[in-house]
């Protein structure tokens, strides 16, 4: 299962082009779309950093109503730390936020979509970069 990225969402909130034709692609495939409520949470501080929060707060809450958003569950907790220790002891650190992203997508065997490579360095999760 595809989970979209903070920056994969932001960027269809923009209207990039590289965003909109990975999305027709995947909704040609009727692939079922998620994102995580880390995403979830990054997206709302974008918002509120914005000089139009308002705006933004109600284009965020429009487009989140298309996915499922993959919670923060019990499973995740070990993975997480052991992801994380794991990045810690090479020097190969992607940030608490992005860790925790991973993590959950891994916990459901999902793929992230995103245009930040750093994902790359997680072993065994599948990164699309558009």
């Amino acid at each position: 299962m595809p989970v979209l990225d903070t920056s994969f969402i932001v960027d269809l909130l923009r209207g990039r082009e590289e965003a909109l034709q990975k999305l027709a692609e995947m909704e040609a495939q009727e692939i079922p779309l998620s994102t995580t409520e880390i995403n979830v949470l990054e997206l709302y501080r974008g918002a509120y950093l914005s000089r139009k929060t308002h705006k933004n707060l109600e284009e965020i809450k429009k487009l989140l109503e298309c996915f499922q958003v993959l919670e923060l569950e019990e499973s995740v907790y070990e993975v997480f730390a052991s992801l994380s220790a794991n990045l810690l002891s090479k020097g190969r650190t992607i940030g608490a936020f992005d860790e925790l992203i991973a993590s959950i997508i891994l916990c459901h065997d999902g793929k992230i979509v995103t245009r930040d490579n750093h994902f790359t360095k997680v072993t065994g999760l599948e990164v699309i970069v558009y």
